[in-house]
């Protein structure tokens, strides 16, 4: 199984069924929700990024992390079927850029992730906001979310070599 596979399934089990209603407390995740559930599953969501923009396993942990500080960070705030797309695409879009010397334009990643430019830009505004710019990503957090997304407790060396030898870390 491929990493954007076991990364799409581990956010899977997370989601919360979408509400049907906004809790003021949300108002700063509201931005990313979507009209409708996507048609789009996860698992290939995640594979257009995989395809298309050659997005390595170590961006979606790393961009993981950062929804998952978002979301601590904002209380009352879920990971729904209505906001996962576009925070996945907001957090490899931060991820790519904070940690890769190469990476795309937003165009592209707007593109792959099925919004417009103007869009992406004001989610990765917000975003970066609600994380007060924190981009830091700790070794030891990394390789916890590795072997979570991977279903193991702890990495194997092996699987830990090839996901650390990475330039995000």
């Amino acid at each position: 199984m491929e990493m954007h596979e076991l990364f799409a399934d581990f956010l899977q089990t997370l989601l919360t069924p979408s509400p049907s209603f906004h809790l003021p407390c949300c108002k700063i995740l509201q931005c990313f929700d979507a009209k409708k559930v996507p048609d789009i599953s996860i698992s290939e969501f995640l594979e257009r990024f995989a395809v298309y923009l050659k997005t390595e396993p170590s961006t979606f942990a790393a961009a993981y992390i950062l929804i998952d500080r978002l979301i601590k960070r904002t209380p009352g705030s879920q990971l729904t079927p209505l906001n996962v797309h576009r925070l996945l695409v907001t957090s490899i879009t931060i991820t790519e850029k904070a940690f890769n010397d190469f990476y795309w334009r937003n165009a592209d990643y707007a593109i792959v992730g099925a919004i417009t430019n103007e869009e992406l830009n004001l989610l990765e505004s917000e975003f970066l906001k609600g994380i007060e710019y924190d981009l830091r990503v700790e070794r030891e957090t990394y390789e916890r979310v590795l072997a979570r997304i991977s279903g193991i407790k702890e990495v194997s060396s092996s699987l830990k070599e090839a996901y650390t030898t990475s330039s995000i870390l």
